[in-house]
């Protein structure tokens, strides 16, 4: 059988209050039971004590010098609180008995040099006895002094008390799971509402949220996680339209070019010289395409919290040269000057892949958007206990109102995406996004006509102290 949320914890607080109540109840039991024979006992202890006052001991033989005592009331009758007593000699004889045994004797307990208490029976009635020794002046045994009183209504009272413990737990026990239940519903009904707030939310209106409760409790706190997980969603619904927007965008220009340049060249035979430029000019757009999918793959890879960081000691001069070395023909092509201002000897930390990407990206850019014959300085200082990446080219510089936008993934200054300038707008996606995870802060600044410069801040922490 099933059961419902709220019935589990009613039955889970049942259980658990079952082995409590049990305990409680025991308790009670044996706080009665013990108090009522403490009860008896004392009473039997103070007539022992007034009786041994009633006899002595002359010439080995037990003498009473109060034989009134013995005709009391509650010694004559056994219809109310009766008291019974018998005075009997070492060898269980006996001396001398109340009345209301009416020939009846108690047991005698031989050899027992000690007072003791014992539950018994006198004709088949359960009675609660004390027996005491009698010893002379020499502290010989001489006798045995026994009394006792009825158990019956004691017996009686703690049957009822057990009868009622066993009557009432599992009468508590039933109350107290319906109670328990119908307290977990009313505690978790707030879950129903948010239940069915939330199945109302799919991904045409992921821009509605859950009600937060009124008490900033345990509900509250699971609402406004739902909420932000859902806030999460409608983030990575909506990057995920614009991804998708985007790349068919950015992909079905080339794809365009492409089949129109085959189309072309399936009209009519060509001459050799124009087939030649037709197969480079599709290449190019290949490449484009193919640059494209492993830029985007590569933000793929890298998207989440969760991305693998290969961290490892890296000297950024000798990776700043590895880099700069790869893209020598490039700037021969446009015949651009390097002005390098680097201090040696800093050690870091890092990605070294990573770290890789944003500097060939960052070159890459300023490469395309250099012109021919100008300048491209790259400086690496130490500022304090941390290291700065500076790389400044003389291009056409960046409008004010478009620098919060150019590390946006297919983000082009050129909005119309016709510009001479080649470029997919993913590059400083991925400056970003791999700054973001090796904890770099990159800044830009730029002006139109001025050139633009990127500076990357990395973190103290990542600083390797070295001996120059």
């Amino acid at each position: 059988m099933r059961l419902s949320f709220s019935n589990r914890i009613a039955l889970y607080y049942m259980g658990t209050t079952a082995i409590l109540t049990l305990v409680v109840f025991f308790f009670i039991y044996m706080v009665v039971h013990q108090s009522v024979y403490r009860h008896l006992d004392s009473e039997l202890s103070a007539e022992s004590e007034q009786l041994n006052e009633g006899f002595v001991i002359l010439d080995g033989e037990i003498v009473m010098t109060n034989p009134y005592e013995w005709n009391e009331n509650e010694h004559e009758q056994v219809e109310v609180n009766p008291i019974f007593m018998q005075i009997s000699d070492v060898h269980g004889q006996i001396i001398k008995r109340t009345p209301n045994l009416y020939g009846d004797s108690l047991n005698v307990y031989l050899n027992r040099t000690a007072s003791f208490f014992i539950n018994t029976t006198l004709s088949k009635q359960p009675v609660r006895q004390l027996q005491t020794p009698i010893f002379n002046s020499l502290h010989e045994l001489k006798g045995y002094m026994d009394m006792a009183v009825p158990l019956e209504s004691t017996i009686v009272v703690l049957r009822n008390l057990r009868s009622v413990l066993m009557l009432a737990f599992p009468i508590v026990l039933i109350l107290l799971f319906f109670i328990t239940s119908l307290i977990a519903r009313r505690s978790i009904h707030p879950v129903f509402r948010l239940t069915e707030t939330a199945e109302k939310i799919s991904r045409e209106n992921l821009g509605e949220r859950i009600p937060l409760p009124l008490h900033e409790d345990e509900l509250y706190t699971l609402t406004q996680t739902i909420n932000q997980l859902l806030e999460r969603l409608e983030d990575a619904v909506i990057r995920e339209k614009q991804f998708t927007s985007d790349a068919s965008h950015e992909l079905r220009t080339p794809l365009s070019i492409l089949k129109g340049t085959l189309e072309v060249m399936l009209r009519k035979s060509r001459e050799p010289e124009y087939y030649i430029e037709k197969i480079s000019s599709s290449l190019s757009e290949v490449n484009r395409m193919s640059d494209l999918v492993d830029k985007l793959l590569m933000l793929a890879r890298y998207e989440g919290d969760e991305a693998p960081v290969h961290l490892s000691s890296v000297d950024v001069q000798d990776l700043l040269e590895g880099v700069l070395a790869r893209f020598e023909t490039r700037f021969a092509e446009k015949n651009l000057k390097l002005a390098l201002d680097f201090t040696p000897e800093i050690v870091l930390r890092t990605d070294r892949f990573m770290l890789e990407q944003v500097v060939e990206n960052l070159i890459t850019n300023a490469i395309k958007y250099s012109p021919a014959n100008s300048k491209i300085s790259i400086s690496l200082k130490k500022q304090g206990n941390a290291a700065i990446l500076a790389l400044a080219d003389e291009g056409p510089g960046i409008p004010k109102h478009a620098l919060d936008g150019i590390f946006d993934r297919f983000y082009r200054v050129d909005e119309s995406r016709n510009s001479f300038i080649e470029g997919n707008g993913l590059g400083l996606a991925l400056v970003r996004r791999f700054c973001g995870l090796l904890r770099i802060k990159p800044e830009v600044k730029s002006e139109p006509g001025k050139g633009t410069e990127f500076i990357l801040f990395f973190p103290e922490e990542n600083m390797i102290e070295t001996d120059i």
